[in-house]
């Protein structure tokens, strides 16, 4: 028999407040840069959410990192977009859209985020990778909150193709994190507003 803090301390232990880094990737404002949320405060954290925008590259090599310690992590990003519900698939070329409309759709991720076409809107656990023989991601793995009969056994498998295009957000544990990268966390975050089109509230 368990209390929640009896379980934390055995199981657990580590300090959940302090020993993460929120990194983003957020083509519309500069990369290697420090924001801050205004007005996102939660009642536990009792601060607004800090993050490091980076190249989807960088974020990924932190997250196969990460991956390969059999670490699991936050993961958000917009899962209606080419989202095959049955079979739990996330692939840019899972519908072909242009050819059933009759249009092109040329915008690219830095364009749908500024017209409100593309953001987070959804969060899960990113949980495995697939990786090449060099090392490179070539397909992702999600475990979502939507049931074990939504998609694979409960499960999401994104391209890296789709991770590039709709993924903004990842939380990783420290250690996984270069120190050339935690030292941008002792720049003076950049303030944005709550209504900032990457910061819509997430299911």
């Amino acid at each position: 028999t368990y209390t929640p803090q009896s379980f934390y301390q055995e199981y657990i232990g580590i300090d959940l407040q302090n020993n993460y880094v929120m990194l983003m990737n957020d083509p519309t404002r500069e990369y290697y840069k420090v924001y801050e949320i205004e007005y996102d405060r939660h009642v536990y954290d009792g601060s607004n959410w800090v993050y490091i925008n980076l190249p989807v590259e960088e974020i990924a090599k932190m997250a196969i990192e990460s991956i390969k310690d059999n670490t699991m992590m936050y993961f958000s990003c917009d899962v209606g977009k080419y989202l095959n519900r049955d079979k739990g698939t996330l692939d840019i070329n899972n519908f072909d859209y242009e050819s059933l409309m009759g249009v092109e759709f040329p915008m690219n991720k830095e364009e749908r985020i500024r017209t409100f076409a593309s953001g987070s809107s959804h969060a899960m656990t990113l949980i495995a990778v697939d990786l090449d023989e060099q090392g490179n991601a070539k397909k992702w793995m999600v475990e979502n909150s939507w049931g074990p009969s939504s998609g694979y056994k409960g499960n999401l498998i994104m391209t890296d193709e789709w991770f590039n295009e709709y993924m903004f957000r990842v939380v990783v544990e420290k250690k996984y994190v270069p120190a050339d990268i935690m030292k941008m966390l002792d720049q003076k975050p950049i303030l944005l507003p709550a209504w900032d089109p990457m910061f819509a509230p997430e299911e």
